[in-house]
């Protein structure tokens, strides 16, 4: 991929700081690449944001999960203060997880945020808050290394069964995996299945 291309998306690069929605994690824990992930990227959580991981409403996170989660973040979460009452401007109509996730890329100095919220995803657009979903983050580990080709494609074909994605998300990391394709080196890409 051409190293313009590149700096226009800073949180492809290795070695970020990121604010990490649960949805995404989520994800990405399904997918068995949170771990993988996280090697990519230092992700931060907030408290709310883990209890919503460790407490997901409606059913409770598997014992597996939950242990994967504490080793991953336990002792790591940093102080950000949750507000109760209902955000304004940007911030409007984001619950109090999402509102403490904005106010982390703040606080904490971080390079972005992780999240698949159309919500935040919006608030983040107009405070120019840098942001991916988990399908970028899923071309981040491509990126870096992290994954083949092969396991790329499928890992992103399960995310799109798992999650709503709208066409214009698809159409985007189509023509994204073309265009680093095209300018991958061919023995680069035998090497990593492809």
């Amino acid at each position: 991929m051409h190293s313009s291309a590149c700096a226009r998306m800073p949180l492809l690069h290795a070695g970020r700081s990121i604010a990490a929605d649960s949805c995404s994690l989520i994800f990405l824990n399904r997918l068995h690449l949170l771990e993988r992930y996280g090697r990519v990227h230092r992700l931060v959580l907030t408290q709310a944001l883990y209890d919503e991981i460790t407490r997901m409403p409606g059913a409770k996170a598997s014992p597996e999960d939950i242990s994967l989660y504490t080793r991953m973040f336990a002792g790591n979460i940093p102080p950000v203060p949750s507000e109760h009452a209902p955000g304004s401007g940007p911030e409007a109509g984001l619950s109090v997880a999402d509102r403490t996730l904005i106010r982390a890329f703040y606080t904490l100095n971080l390079d972005g945020i992780l999240t698949d919220d159309k919500k935040v995803c919006s608030c983040c657009r107009r405070r120019a808050i840098p942001y991916i979903n988990t399908p970028m983050a899923l071309f981040a580990l491509l990126y870096n290394g992290g994954l083949s080709h092969a396991r790329y494609t499928t890992a992103l074909q399960e995310l799109y069964a798992m999650g709503r994605y709208a066409p214009f998300v698809r159409t985007h990391m189509e023509n994204l995996y073309r265009s680093y394709c095209a300018h991958t080196p061919a023995a680069h890409m035998r090497q990593n299945g492809c």
